[in-house]
């Protein structure tokens, strides 16, 4: 959140941030149309994902996707040589149905050994948010909540996010043919926000900023999440053992720099529409940007992880369903099968979810080789 001396963008003092001196940061924008406690988006009481809501992700398309989870997380449990407790721990689990998922289809499963074990922990610091996903949970005896990661006990397990990072407040930092500016915002006296560039702010922006290429397209706009670094620390300081696994859109590499990228990817959702302007109905509107995986993936390494696999939801769906795909033979005229396996197929389709979704493995004191399943057909480096 925003220090105490910082205006809040939805406080009546934010008309006063007229001046360069006064702006806000970007990422302090952001905190606030987002994670504000009244009036953030995530912390709203409306529907945000169905058709009811503001964009569709994995868990619209129906239980498939937490079922495949299940079918990773059972391997990494056996590969804990049946850790006893095993805990899974979400966070960002929105109403608690990709958590109910994955619940039902290890229940289905019928491991007793795994289910005695097991202890499911959803990390939600909104209060409303855990209502809503302890109504959609209260059949289960084994899930229990906590407010932040460093509430977690020291645990062997998966810790896992969906379209998590994603949402993480982030700064904006444009190249302007010779070296790296900040890009800020500031609020005008009838409470409207207009941008501001001005010389950056944040020694650790500056430190980002050297690293940076300096052959790029005049403009171009790049996406900085400085928060990434703790989150992955306080993690790796609770979990003894296990598997961190991220979802996610977003890009690695290369691919980061492409010209076609020199307005950053920022987009605002509302009602399935996708705006440009984030500076408008702030705290109605979804803020997001694609992830960097290859920062999130160097910053794992400094926190003490292991780099276990990158790869994109299809081939991710792939390595992790084929067994359970080989033993649908002779099965596939069942309807509860064909609608499962409709569902599988939009997750997996390139030109729907399959190319622009992600997922990266970090583990703790977890064998390397053979790759996860899941990440068989992935990417040893990137």
């Amino acid at each position: 959140m925003n220090s105490p001396s910082s205006p809040s963008v939805f406080g009546p003092q934010a008309s006063a941030s007229n001046t360069p001196s006064l702006s806000f940061s970007f990422s302090n924008f952001l905190q606030e149309a987002l994670y504000h406690p009244e009036r953030g988006f995530y912390a709203s009481a409306r529907a945000q994902i169905g058709k009811q809501g503001d964009f569709f992700t994995n868990v619209s398309v129906g239980p498939i996707y937490g079922t495949i989870l299940a079918l990773v997380f059972e391997e990494i449990w056996q590969r804990l040589g049946s850790s006893d407790p095993f805990f899974i721990i979400e966070q960002g689990a929105n109403d608690g149905r990709l958590a109910h998922d994955i619940l039902e289809a290890l229940q289905k499963k019928g491991n007793a050994q795994l289910s005695k074990s097991l202890h499911y922990i959803i990390v939600e610091p909104f209060p409303l948010l855990q209502q809503q996903q302890q109504a959609t949970l209260k059949k289960w005896k084994n899930v229990s909540w906590v407010a932040d990661n460093k509430e977690l006990p020291l645990f062997e397990g998966i810790y896992f996010s969906n379209e998590l990072v994603d949402a993480f407040p982030f700064d904006l930092l444009r190249w302007d043919g010779s070296c790296w500016l900040e890009q800020r915002v500031l609020c005008n006296e009838d409470g409207s926000f207009i941008w501001t560039t001005e010389p950056i702010h944040d020694p650790a922006l500056e430190h980002v900023a050297k690293k940076l290429p300096k052959t790029l397209p005049l403009d171009f706009l790049w996406e900085v999440r400085l928060g990434v670094r703790p989150w992955l620390k306080a993690i790796a300081e609770r979990m003894q053992r296990g598997v961190l696994l991220v979802a996610d859109y977003g890009y690695a590499g290369a691919d980061r720099f492409a010209a076609y990228r020199t307005q950053g990817s920022i987009a605002c959702y509302e009602q399935h529409r996708r705006y440009d302007n984030p500076l408008e109905k702030v705290g109605e509107r979804d803020i997001t940007a694609h992830v960097d995986f290859t920062d999130l993936t160097e910053a794992g390494l400094e926190a003490g992880w292991e780099f276990l696999g990158f790869t994109d939801q299809h081939h991710f769906l792939v390595g992790a369903a084929e067994e359970w795909l080989r033993s649908l033979e002779g099965k596939a005229k069942d309807p509860n099968i064909q609608k499962m396996l409709r569902g599988l197929h939009t997750l997996m389709h390139p030109e729907t979810m399959g190319r622009s979704f992600q997922f990266l493995g970090l583990g703790k004191k977890m064998k390397t080789t053979p790759p996860l399943n899941a990440f068989r057909y992935g990417l040893s480096t990137f």
